[in-house]
């Protein structure tokens, strides 16, 4: 699902994967008492994450998967996204992602099915974004990682029921 390198072809913007983890305790993998409760209700199996950085080391983010009982549930759990309930960010072991969450950051939340895709961004350096433009570049990275990860396999598996083959999410 989250291929270790991608470019996105619209706007040549690289990216590296710097973490993976796969969380069967559904709340370990997310902030905030809404969302945990809407995971609980929805029967979460699984919340498998990973954590991704710009070829220009200016941006990282977190991009999680959550596995919910109905396409209904993940509806439900993705409309209370926001402030205070987001998808935990995974830092790295070492290199600018160790500071993951540490900075303000954009989170988005999307359903495919009965999974929710939520992602986290923020600016390596570690400032809020303060204009338009800087939500937008934030914005940009999480639609890029979801395009560019979770979107291909989690399609592939809505067409005929199986993963992806590893050469057509690797890109």
């Amino acid at each position: 699902m989250f291929p270790p390198a991608f470019t996105n072809e619209t706007d040549k913007i690289s990216y590296q994967l710097v973490s993976t983890k796969l969380d069967k305790t559904c709340s370990n993998a997310v902030i905030g008492p809404s969302l945990i409760a809407a995971l609980k209700s929805g029967k979460c199996t699984q919340v498998l994450r990973a954590s991704y950085v710009s070829g220009d080391n200016k941006i990282m983010g977190t991009i999680g998967v959550v596995n919910l009982s109905t396409t209904n549930e993940a509806h439900d759990a993705g409309k209370v996204v926001g402030q205070n309930d987001f998808i935990a960010p995974l830092t790295s072991a070492k290199g600018v992602a160790s500071k993951l969450g540490n900075g303000t950051g954009v989170v988005e939340a999307e359903f495919k099915g009965h999974y929710l895709i939520l992602t986290w961004s923020e600016f390596v350096n570690g400032t809020d974004p303060s204009t338009t433009a800087e939500d937008n570049q934030l914005e940009q990275f999480s639609n890029d990682l979801v395009a560019g990860t979770a979107n291909v396999d989690l399609s592939q598996r809505m067409v005929t029921g199986a993963a992806a083959t590893p050469s057509a999410t690797a890109k």
